[in-house]
């Protein structure tokens, strides 16, 4: 059964990736859609090249994006998959 701490972290993962998206859309003047490509793969870590190129108040936001938002994902992950493979399916 799901505690009430596992059930936040999909929503501040959510609030992270629209903190992010947001933030590309406002420093960068991205559409959201660059915005929101550019939010996932920096949050996983996939490492393609930025969309566009970066200024650096867009980097320094990155990098506040980067410390916040990997390890709540990578923990927000975690959390998820160990649920599923804790479902007990011979119910």
């Amino acid at each position: 059964m799901l505690n009430s701490k596992k059930i936040y972290l999909p929503l501040i993962l959510i609030t992270i990736v629209a903190a992010g998206t947001s933030g590309f859309m406002i420093i960068e003047g991205w559409s959201f859609l660059d915005s929101l490509y550019m939010t996932i793969i920096t949050l996983t870590t996939i490492g393609y090249s930025e969309v566009h190129t970066i200024s650096e108040n867009g980097q320094i936001f990155n990098i506040f994006l980067i410390i916040i938002g990997v390890g709540t994902a990578t923990f927000s992950f975690s959390t998820i998959v160990t649920e599923i493979a804790s479902i007990d399916f011979e119910k």
